[in-house]
């Protein structure tokens, strides 16, 4: 069962180019929108990004800490905190076979549980296995045998360690890996094999430019 703690950090968000999913992390008492580049790479500071709210789309300025330069993730802010249950993200302890959880809103679908989910629409949630890890890789990524659909895209990796029943973000989806004929990719053919980044990956632009919106006390 994915727990509140999780679902309370995933948000659909929508700009000029189309939708996607991002969700928020605090770190160092800060809060941050991450999700994949592709879903937002035609925005800076002082861009409007629109989050889906009380059944209608809400606009939002943002302060973009930054586009990774190689890995398809973003972070970027908005000034308007928004309160969740805590959330490690982390992927340390994550095993290789172990199976995964992602959240997002494919093709826009999205639950509506009114005031249980603080009138924010609720996300698609699927299952995969870490089929293989690539962390000493930079940009460290990892694939997840699983079936993404579009709209996924930005949305948290979640798993829980051996000793833990406690669910930690592990990684950002990016895509899908496309099916192969003759070494070339077969246009809208889902191989199984997601693609998706480790949460250090966001860490670090964080680390880089540490603008977060201030956490309330």
């Amino acid at each position: 069962m994915i727990t509140n703690n999780v679902i309370q950090r995933v948000f659909y968000i929508k700009n000029k180019s189309g939708t996607g999913t991002a969700f928020i992390i605090d770190i160092d008492k800060k809060q941050y929108f991450i999700t994949a580049k592709h879903v937002i790479d035609n925005l800076n500071t002082g861009s409007i990004i629109e989050l889906f709210y009380q059944n209608d789309w809400q606009p939002f300025l943002i302060k973009l800490v930054g586009h990774h330069p190689v890995a398809d993730v973003s972070v970027f802010v908005i000034e308007h905190y928004i309160e969740a249950f805590e959330v490690i993200a982390d992927s340390n302890g994550i095993a290789y076979g172990q199976d995964l959880y992602f959240l997002g809103f494919p093709y826009g679908f999205k639950g509506n549980i009114g005031e249980r989910n603080r009138h924010f629409p609720l996300p698609l949630v699927k299952k995969g296995i870490l089929s293989c890890i690539f962390f000493d890789d930079r940009p460290a990524y990892m694939l997840i045998d699983g079936h993404n659909n579009p709209g996924f895209s930005g949305g948290p990796v979640v798993f829980k360690t051996a000793n833990s029943q406690d669910f930690k973000i592990a990684g950002i989806i990016s895509g899908f890996y496309l099916e192969r004929e003759n070494g070339l990719p077969v246009i809208n053919s889902n191989s199984g094999i997601i693609i998706a980044y480790d949460i250090t990956v966001a860490l670090e632009l964080i680390k880089s430019n540490p603008i977060g919106l201030t956490v309330p006390k």
